[in-house]
């Protein structure tokens, strides 16, 4: 048994470092199927590589932080000798992520209030404190109920925040990236590679660690994950709040793309009688949830005729 173990210590070992073979991981896994005892584990020291552990990208350290805070599941404990859930975190999780993983320790069902927007139309919440967060679809807000005025997003959400000069309201997104205001409306919207920050009203603070820039009402902050690059600019809050009234915004855009959005969004295909449409260009709004009320701005603005058939958008002149 005791050789058994030294093996399996081995292996951990050797995994750390980078060498192991695919059957030294098949059987470290296997290994950790048979829910083995803390003391079976080598301790996180015993596995640290020669040159450190290396750097988690910003991105996924703050990917595995949302990710577990919108789980939110109950955990339960059990008393362990020698940090036994340490060490098994360092081989089911990536092992440069473990430090974030730890830190950001999932809260339990009863420590955290989550909104979320699962429905085809936009759901406005209102805060113990008076703010009011209107939620895109697919939208998740995570609110500590220990912290009020510290949310977490995943998607887009608008904030009207009612002032409290002594406790700010601060909105963590992806990348470490964090809105801080006292009262104030505006936008952000948290995605994979970039997140934006538009305010409409008041002023706010958008930063990530010693990168920071204050907003204006009529900018946005827009911050390239991939390229760790911030940049501000001015910005139509019309056109980038416009969800939050159910319409999709176009500006200078083919006709052609304007209906494939329809088709993607209510579940059509798109076909074209002819290219002589392709020239035309739209700007304007169009329903997020009414597909009729949509086709008929298109028809009514370039005089063409929009139909349904073989469940295809069919776009021909009128």
């Amino acid at each position: 048994m005791e050789d058994k173990q030294q093996k399996i210590r081995q292996l951990f070992v050797k995994l750390a470092e980078g060498t192991s073979t695919p059957d030294e991981r098949q059987e470290l896994l296997q290994h950790l199927e048979g829910n083995p005892l803390p003391e079976d584990l080598p301790l996180a020291d015993e596995l640290r590589p020669k040159t450190g552990w290396p750097d988690m990208p910003e991105h996924d350290a703050d990917r595995i932080r949302m990710q577990i805070l919108s789980e939110a599941q109950p955990v339960h404990t059990t008393r362990i000798r020698r940090m036994g859930w340490w060490k098994a975190a360092a081989v089911v999780l990536p092992l440069a992520g473990v430090a974030a993983w730890l830190f950001w320790s999932r809260p339990s069902s009863s420590e955290v209030v989550e909104y979320v927007n699962d429905s085809h139309s936009v759901k406005t919440f209102r805060l113990e404190d008076g703010s009011e967060i209107s939620l895109n679809r697919a939208a998740r807000l995570t609110i500590r109920k220990s912290a009020p005025r510290e949310a977490w997003l995943e998607g887009e959400a608008f904030f009207t925040i009612t002032a409290d000069a002594s406790r700010p309201f601060v909105v963590h997104t992806r990348h470490q990236l964090d809105v801080t205001v006292l009262g104030t409306t505006f936008n952000v919207k948290s995605g994979e590679h970039a997140t934006e920050v538009v305010l409409n009203t008041g002023k706010v603070k958008v930063g990530n660690g010693g990168n920071a820039v204050i907003l204006q009402p009529g900018e946005m902050a827009v911050y390239e994950a991939d390229h760790r690059r911030m940049s501000r600019r001015h910005a139509d809050t019309l056109l980038h709040t416009s969800w939050k009234n159910d319409l999709v915004p176009f500006r200078e855009q083919p006709l052609r793309e304007v209906v494939q959005h329809l088709g993607k969004q209510f579940g059509y295909g798109v076909e074209f009688e002819g290219p002589a449409m392709d020239s035309l260009m739209f700007t304007g709004y169009l329903s997020a949830n009414d597909l009729r009320q949509s086709v008929h701005t298109l028809e009514e603005t370039f005089s063409i005729k929009i139909s349904i058939v073989n469940n295809k958008l069919h776009v021909s002149k009128q």
